[in-house]
């Protein structure tokens, strides 16, 4: 299977990141075959712009250069893998501005066999993120607004809590489970 990983940060010595290093170990003892988008590193413009936007009059637009280039990089790919931050209970930018510009209606209809796994790190523990239905919040959006949307065959969150933690053994053990996810993935 190929997979696409997205990560979000703009650090790269975040725990984002080791999440997302640790994934791509679990897959690659899977023999997964790995794509790996980092939006800051590799120079995504966020910005969106009218050529970016569907156009209901002409439905074969020819999409500028940049944005074609990452749907033919979904279409290449079997599963989509996301790995990000929650920042203000919600996407980071950067990674809003990448689903505006490419999950656009120029995939819509076209994603039926995909699987997407979004990887959230989040700073508060789950009881925190429960206690407002953030948790919910953010699944519902992910799984129903934006995947459902898009008509994908199969979309699941997966939260690591509690990212700000000062224990070195809760941080291992959530780069243990993020290995562990990538090796069974399937």
């Amino acid at each position: 299977m190929k997979a696409l990983i997205t990560v979000t940060h703009p650090r790269t010595n975040s725990l984002t990141h080791a999440v997302m290093n640790r994934i791509v170990e679990g897959l690659k003892q899977n023999n997964h075959e790995i794509d790996v988008l980092d939006l800051h590193r590799d120079g995504f413009n966020p910005i969106y712009t009218v050529e970016d936007e569907k156009d209901w009059i002409k439905p074969d637009k020819i999409y500028a250069p940049e944005v074609r280039k990452e749907m033919d990089r979904i279409a290449a790919a079997d599963t989509l893998i996301y790995v990000f931050p929650l920042w203000q209970y919600s996407l980071p930018s950067m990674l809003k501005a990448y689903l505006d510009k490419v999950w656009n209606m120029g995939l819509f209809g076209k994603m039926g066999e995909k699987k997407v796994l979004w990887i959230c790190l989040t700073g508060g523990d789950e009881d925190h993120m429960s206690k407002y239905n953030r948790e919910e919040m953010l699944k519902h959006y992910l799984n129903v607004a934006v995947s459902g949307y898009a008509r994908v065959k199969e979309s699941n969150v997966e939260l690591l809590y509690d990212t700000l933690s000062e224990s070195k053994e809760h941080i291992e053990s959530l780069l243990e489970r993020a290995y562990q996810l990538g090796r069974n993935y399937e």
